[in-house]
């Protein structure tokens, strides 16, 4: 089964809150034998929560009265590594006239950036998105790129940048 591009990315899927509105609307009686299961499901947490290891291994910042690590939120921690990424997740859509910046694209790919091309926008237009996807096409033998479909229609294509790699046994993208 292909994921969705919210998942690829790490973000919630639209379209689970739906799921949730269902369960909002369901009737009282099966709310209130739900929030009975989650208070027993809590209670048993708390019970496991005092069972763990109140010290940590080689912490050495402060600690609370009982003894476990504090992590004060309110420190600015410095970082080593100050650098900025040198890759990056690029969304790529069609612009007014229905085509894609290829050069561009060809130059974040050189650097190593992932490209995620969405061709959903033109959904009434078949014949645009067939010449969308000849120009990736193209573009892919030329740079020897795979383009990788992340849904059954083919509208939404991703190209890997130089030095990613894709597992493509498994078929999964996550």
């Amino acid at each position: 089964m292909v994921k969705k591009i919210w998942h690829f990315i790490g973000l919630p899927d639209p379209e689970e809150n739906i799921e949730r509105k269902k369960v909002v609307n369901t009737p009282k009686a099966s709310r209130i034998t739900s929030t009975v299961e989650n208070e027993k499901t809590e209670e048993k947490k708390i019970d496991t929560q005092t069972t763990l290891p109140t010290h940590k291994i080689n912490w050495d910042g402060p600690l609370t009265p009982k003894g476990e690590p504090f992590h004060d939120l309110g420190i600015n921690v410095i970082s080593k590594n100050n650098s900025l990424p040198s890759k990056a997740l690029r969304y790529v859509t069609p612009n007014s006239m229905n085509r894609l910046p290829l050069d561009s694209m060809a130059s974040r790919l050189f650097q190593g950036d992932v490209v995620i091309v969405d061709l959903s926008v033109m959904v009434h237009m078949e014949s645009q998105q067939r010449a969308c996807r000849q120009s990736l096409r193209q573009l892919s033998s030329e740079r020897r790129i795979p383009i990788f479909s992340l849904d059954n229609k083919d509208n939404l294509l991703m190209m890997p940048g130089r030095n990613i790699q894709i597992d493509v046994s498994k078929y999964d993208l996550i």
